[in-house]
């Protein structure tokens, strides 16, 4: 009866023996060994047709995607919210080196949100950042400063999208 545990236990010592080797090189068969600075790491961190992510201060600034018409005139459209504890305003923002028309509308209260170029509960788009001049094709990044009263200034690369899809109508009259 001995004989017949000894091939079983040398079979099952191969087999855990292969099922380690097996763990131990799965890093190497799946890229991992490419480390931290990968491409396939930094991709999470691009601009994407999401829009674009920033945080200032107490600010975050979501979605921004600047809308680009036929004739120049573009929009750039974005949520703000402020979770800090005072008021804030948007008091410039650039596209492009080109300057936007900021609404009267440009107060952020403490723990609320303003959208520009985004209709909110299923309301018209309203308060548009507009753009006049802009010559950038579509799908093309353009750098963004906004200005905030309290916050201060974030730079930020922006995609250009048609006016088109989800986009139609984001383009102020």
């Amino acid at each position: 009866m001995t004989r017949h545990h000894r091939p079983f236990a040398r079979h099952a010592s191969r087999t855990v023996a292969v099922a380690a080797l097996c763990v131990a090189t799965a890093s190497l068969v799946a890229g991992c060994w490419n480390g931290s600075n990968a491409q396939t790491t930094q991709q999470a961190s691009m601009n994407s047709g999401n829009g674009t992510q920033a945080t200032l201060g107490p600010l975050r600034i979501e979605n921004a995607t600047v809308v680009v018409g036929e004739d120049g005139k573009a929009s750039l459209i974005m949520s703000v919210f402020n979770n800090g504890d005072s008021v804030d305003n948007l008091a410039g923002a650039t596209v492009n080196g080109l300057p936007a028309a900021i609404p009267e509308q440009a107060e952020l209260l403490p723990g609320g949100f303003q959208s520009y170029g985004y209709g909110v509960e299923g309301n018209p788009p309203v308060d548009f950042l507009a753009v006049e001049g802009l010559d950038v094709p579509s799908s093309s990044y353009v750098p963004v400063t906004l200005s905030f009263v309290n916050a201060g200034a974030v730079e930020m690369s922006v995609l250009t999208v048609p006016p088109v899809g989800i986009y139609a109508g984001l383009l102020p009259e």
